[in-house]
């Protein structure tokens, strides 16, 4: 007889993912992903480097390969016949590169090295989840996520995913790049995706034979856009012959030509990089940036968090109020896992039990209770921003 997934199974195997998830997640410190407005713009070779350079100052991380349809990962590191580790308990690892570095790919998980994914969102966003839940990471400094070019499925699914990831921005000093990456910026803003800063790739030329440098492709567009959108610069990397040779031989340029202007331009963004993270994790840690969840019934707040449906979020950014949305806790969703999803650092209510408060302190969320009834939740905000409740 077919086995047939009642609609009340599949919920419950999805609430265990996500608390897989969470319980992952939270070993991990910093999350970014790469991302970029068009292809052909090194994304991929910033990923890598980013994640070779972070290792190399002993941090731990993790490079997770959300290109499904055209992986270059591992490639890149030169370990394409390499398969998934399987740990004493069973569980399934990463892929070691080095006593810094694991990575993970699709490549690794396909019939051939040429095989052909030909999936759809559902499965795509299926197997990004998995990755993330079922892949033993272990304890993280940072997670490096390379996501295809465009705003589609795979980043989309990392956004939701991994609420809490930085997107770090690739583009060449081209005008048609300067375009694309913008809607990666405002992509970021529709996801409150909180945005680490811009890379200038394919910056100049440095001449193979005389080794100077040429504005082959323009130079500085990127610095600029940065400062007109408000985001970080993280650094101008040129174009350099031995960037390719180097990719497909599966030796980045950083680890393989430590002394090249390009491995000395990569070495600055990873400083940045590093500086920007720990800069946007004290925001969090000290309250100067903020996202509040108060559970509201109509425009005042809702007498008791465990059975509210409906929410005021707020995006806080030392004391003001950047963004204001209202949002209903889909049926079927643990409530501590959805807040998560949004990436709730502060909840404001006026009750609700023990049992929730501890669920929601487990998973970092700030609870404030003994908000008065009745209060609009505009002014209720007010108040706790003005240290009047705390």
């Amino acid at each position: 007889m077919q086995n047939v997934t009642t609609g009340e199974e599949k919920n419950i195997v999805l609430e265990q993912q996500d608390r897989r998830l969470q319980e992952q997640l939270q070993k991990i410190r910093h999350k970014i992903m790469v991302m970029s407005g068009k292809g052909g713009v090194g994304k991929s070779s910033i990923a890598v480097n980013l994640a070779i350079g972070l290792s190399l100052q002993d941090f731990m991380v993790g490079l997770l390969d959300v290109d499904l349809h055209g992986p270059s990962i591992p490639k890149m590191l030169n370990m394409r016949r390499e398969r998934l580790p399987r740990r004493p308990d069973g569980r399934i690892g990463a892929i070691v590169y080095s006593p810094n570095l694991k990575f993970l790919s699709i490549e690794p998980l396909l019939p051939s090295d040429d095989s052909a994914v030909i999936w759809r969102g559902p499965l795509k966003i299926s197997a990004i989840r998995q990755f993330v839940a079922d892949i033993d990471w272990g304890k993280l400094d940072y997670l490096i996520i390379d996501a295809p070019p465009g705003t589609g499925d795979e980043p989309l699914t990392v956004a939701k995913t991994i609420p809490d990831a930085y997107a770090l921005l690739v583009t060449t000093p081209q005008e048609v790049s300067l375009i694309d990456v913008r809607k990666s910026y405002n992509f970021c803003k529709k996801v409150k995706m909180r945005v680490l800063g811009l890379v200038e790739n394919m910056s100049g030329f440095i001449c193979p034979h005389c080794g100077k440098e040429v504005d082959l492709f323009k130079r500085g567009g990127g610095q600029r856009l940065a400062e007109d959108l408000g985001i970080r610069f993280l650094g101008r990397v040129p174009v350099d012959p031995r960037v390719v040779l180097a990719g497909d031989a599966g030796k980045p340029v950083i680890a393989a030509y430590p002394e090249s202007k390009t491995a000395e331009a990569l070495e600055e963004v990873v400083r940045n990089v590093v500086a920007a993270t720990e800069e946007l994790y004290r925001d969090v840690e000290e309250g100067r940036y903020m996202r509040v969840a108060i559970p509201v019934d109509g425009p005042v707040v809702s007498s008791n968090l465990d059975s509210a449906d409906l929410f005021a979020l707020y995006d806080v950014e030392k004391g003001q109020v950047l963004v204001k949305d209202v949002a209903k806790l889909p049926q079927n969703t643990s409530l501590d896992v959805w807040l998560k999803e949004q990436v709730v650092t502060h909840v404001l209510t006026t009750t609700l039990s023990e049992t929730l408060q501890k669920q929601l302190e487990s998973l970092g969320i700030r609870v404030v209770s003994g908000i008065p009834e009745k209060i609009k939740s505009d002014m209720a905000l007010q108040d706790f921003l003005a240290g009047i409740v705390k």
